[in-house]
């Protein structure tokens, strides 16, 4: 279950999850993280007594938690049986899909390539900030194959590719041509997307029902307990532009201007990552597009966990 931010994924998930008796299991980089709770529209209580949810409140903020990460959290209740995967980070959807050679050997944090791979990714936000492009053009000649994929703006892909070229020592696109990925779960992929002015209405809507619920004060308990933007968390969509706020950078009125905007090219973004990032993978019968939870096929999802799983590939 994914698409763009606001468009009705968690509730199409918990109507589905009680209709089957499936799990859910949260696919999204900011719920992941312990007290970042309004702001990444973390499931409640009551939504969690609804219907079990996983891969929510896995570390702290000061934590630096990769794709990889996600993925190994993620494979072991993946194949304890059929679940809902719902959520909008495309990017940990993949890499849990895929063989680790498909997506490229990461690397666990806790490994010996995690202090080595913060280092590197802070240095490289640090030129990046002073000279806007300086990743992406880095990208471009160390693998221009890959850095032609990847927009100039999209700084956090842009910098794991970087990084991905840095661990194995040569292009990554070679890396993958050599060995491509192959799946190694089988995905049924609802897509939900009511449209642009849809999802942007319900964007603006969101943030404000965020407010009236104490974000702000989220962002502040955070900070007192010495969370700032030195931390990845704290740099993500909403949280950094109240940080900004409370450092005295800007009115609350610009803050919430500034997130509804960022939000809404957020929400273009993912539309665009799921109309692209999956049609390698997987047959089209299994790319399902719904503008509305009403045009959830659920006929079509009820055959596809009956039926017989294929073999799935599973990593040594």
């Amino acid at each position: 279950m994914v698409g763009p931010t606001a468009a009705g994924k968690s509730a199409l998930a918990l109507e589905l999850a009680g209709r089957f008796g499936l799990s859910i299991l949260c696919c999204d980089s900011v719920q992941v993280y312990r007290g970042l709770d309004i702001g990444s529209a973390k499931p409640s209580a009551a939504e969690r007594a609804q219907a079990p949810h996983a891969l929510v409140d896995l570390v702290d903020p000061d934590v630096v938690f990769s794709a990889g990460d996600y993925a190994r959290a993620a494979l072991p209740l993946v194949s304890a049986g059929p679940a809902i995967i719902c959520g909008g980070t495309g990017l940990y959807l993949r890499t849990t899909a895929l063989t680790s050679s498909g997506s490229a050997g990461e690397g666990p944090r806790s490994d010996d390539h995690g202090e080595r791979r913060v280092a590197f990714e802070a240095g490289w936000e640090a030129r990046e900030r002073d000279e806007g492009g300086a990743v992406h053009r880095a990208l471009a000649t160390r693998d221009p194959s890959t850095a032609a994929g990847i927009h100039v703006h999209n700084v956090r892909r842009a910098l794991r590719a970087l990084w991905l070229c840095e661990l194995h020592g040569e292009p990554i696109s070679e890396v993958r041509r050599r060995d491509p990925p192959r799946l190694r779960m089988n995905l049924l992929m609802l897509v939900v997307d009511p449209g642009v002015e849809a999802v942007d209405a319900a964007i603006d809507r969101r943030c404000e029902v965020m407010l009236t619920r104490g974000w702000l004060a989220e962002v502040e308990m955070l900070r007192a307990r010495g969370y700032d933007s030195r931390h990845k968390a704290m740099r993500s969509l909403g949280y950094r532009e109240l940080l900004a706020h409370l450092r005295g950078e800007t009115t609350l009125e610009e803050a919430v201007r500034d997130i509804k905007s960022a939000t809404r090219k957020y929400a273009r973004r993912q539309r665009t990552y799921f109309r692209h990032q999956f049609r390698d993978l997987l047959p089209m019968a299994q790319i399902v597009h719904i503008a509305h939870p009403d045009a959830c096929p659920n006929t079509r999802v009820e055959a596809f966990l009956s039926a017989p799983a294929p073999t799935a590939e599973v990593d040594s």
